[in-house]
């Protein structure tokens, strides 16, 4: 008994949707063409403003003829109101986006600040003064010992080279050479009135100096 109602139920279904799609004349009212809806406003490219519909050409070739709905929506889109288009609005900048802290970037933390000096106490104050004081007492002494040793007689310079020697042990005799002359002398004589040979040795020679008894004696060896 329920198939026969189900069956019964789709044969009406059936009949129903075949009316509808099948029946005569179903087909010519439909909706109104897009062409009357196209020339309802044209915006000009210039000026950015929406004009009004622009007139469709009479019996043109290809043209089929507007239907009673698209006459009644080209007349009802030109009695809209024409806006203005805002082309600044289509240009305007979006506002920035400011990042916050990049996870990935390592940044390096500032420097602690300095520990503050520790105030140094009365005991402390005058063991440093007494220290200055010692330091600079020694400065004094040996800027006054320099001053006096600068004012010693100085002895001259020997700048002669020494070339050698010759002769027996006991009785060498030393070789100079001041660049112009050359000079022959035995151990204890003296050159030029102001050196002394104090003693020959074998590749050298020690020079005294006249007048300075308590100089060192320079040693100078072979020049080759």
């Amino acid at each position: 008994m329920r198939q026969k109602v189900l069956l019964g139920t789709l044969v009406v279904l059936v009949l129903i949707v075949g009316w509808v799609y099948l029946a005569p004349g179903g087909g010519d009212e439909g909706p109104p063409p897009a062409l009357g809806r196209a020339a309802a406003g044209v915006v000009d490219a210039e000026t950015g403003v929406a004009t009004g519909p622009r007139p469709l050409p009479a019996g043109g070739a290809g043209m089929a003829a507007p239907a009673a709905g698209a006459v009644s929506a080209t007349s009802s889109a030109q009695s809209q109101t024409v806006v203005t288009l805002r082309l600044a609005a289509l240009t305007r900048t979006p506002p920035g986006f400011v990042t916050g802290r990049d996870p990935w970037r390592f940044v390096e933390p500032p420097p602690p600040p300095p520990p503050v000096p520790k105030k140094p106490s009365a005991a402390e104050l005058r063991a440093m003064q007494e220290a200055e004081a010692a330091r600079q007492r020694l400065l004094d002494e040996q800027r006054r010992l320099a001053e006096i040793e600068a004012a010693k007689p100085k002895p001259p310079p020997f700048t002669w080279a020494y070339l050698g020697n010759f002769g027996p042990p006991r009785k060498r005799i030393a070789v100079f050479a001041d660049g112009q002359r050359v000079w022959n002398a035995r151990q204890g004589e003296t050159l030029e009135n102001k050196f002394i040979v104090a003693q020959i040795g074998y590749e050298s020679v020690d020079i005294r100096f006249v007048g300075f008894p308590d100089v060192p004696a320079q040693r100078l060896a072979v020049k080759h």
